[in-house]
This record gives C-alpha cells, structure tokens and sequence, in this order.
C-alpha cells in the first residue's frame, strides 16, 4: 500500500504519480486561501472593501492552474500568498495569533512542495507516443 504523499509536509517525489499527488497541496493550499478569503470578502462586505472576493477569486484561479500541473502558477501562488501575508502585516490587519503563523506556514510548505512537484514534472516529461498512423510519415 503507497503512503499518501498529500499529508506528509515534505514528501519524496520520485514518480509522476508522487509528483501529481504532491500538486494536490498546492491546490489544497490555494482552495483554502480562497475560501477563507470569500469567507472574510462576504462578511465584510457590511464595513470593509470587497477586495477580499477579488482576492478569493485570484485564490480559485491559481487552484485550478496548479490543479493542471502549471509551474509558473504553482510560483504565482506562493508569491501570492507571500504577499498576501507581507501586506498583511504592514497593515497590522487581521491580528494572527500562534496557530494563526502555523497555519500560514504550513501553507506555505503547500505551496512549495507544489513548486518542487511541478518542477520534477518538467524536468521529467514521459516521451509522447506517436501515432501509428503518422509513425515514419515526414512533413
């Protein structure tokens, strides 16, 4: 029985299978960012600026990207979420107390297992078969 890469917060990637389901925390990482932030967007639309669903909707897109194996977007995602949180702290606003700081960095550790899965992807693509049909037909 394969151990699930999806928990562990540094997995081995040694597969495409393993590096697929290693993705999965970066969309895991996004899917959650974006919900949170809906969340916060919508019950403060009575006080505070509506930034907050634009923002979620950055989150949803960057989920999907990296949940289609994209390098660049798994890098998006993390200097979003970097971001993010720099701003937040300039800002002072939310206050985030220690479980707070521990969520935010095991995100973080999402987001980069994400990076290094999408990398080995690249770096290890699997030779697309030809066709039979065009197999030996030059153009």
């Amino acid at each position: 029985m394969m151990k699930s890469a999806f928990w562990n917060l540094w997995p081995e990637i040694d597969s495409r299978v393993s590096a697929i389901q290693v993705t999965r925390q970066g969309v895991f990482a996004a899917a959650f960012s974006c919900v949170i932030t809906a969340l916060v967007g919508i019950l403060s639309l009575i006080g505070l600026s509506p930034y907050n669903l634009i923002d979620a909707f950055v989150f949803a897109v960057i989920a999907w990207r990296i949940y289609r194996l994209s390098l660049p977007w798994s890098v998006i995602g993390l200097a979003w979420f970097l971001y993010e949180r720099i701003d937040g702290v300039i800002r002072g606003t939310p206050k985030v107390n220690a479980l707070g700081w521990l969520i935010a960095a095991v995100i973080l550790l999402c987001y980069v297992n994400s990076i290094r899965a999408t990398w080995f992807l690249r770096k290890n693509k699997e030779p697309q078969a030809v066709p039979s049909d065009q197999a030996g037909i030059s153009n």
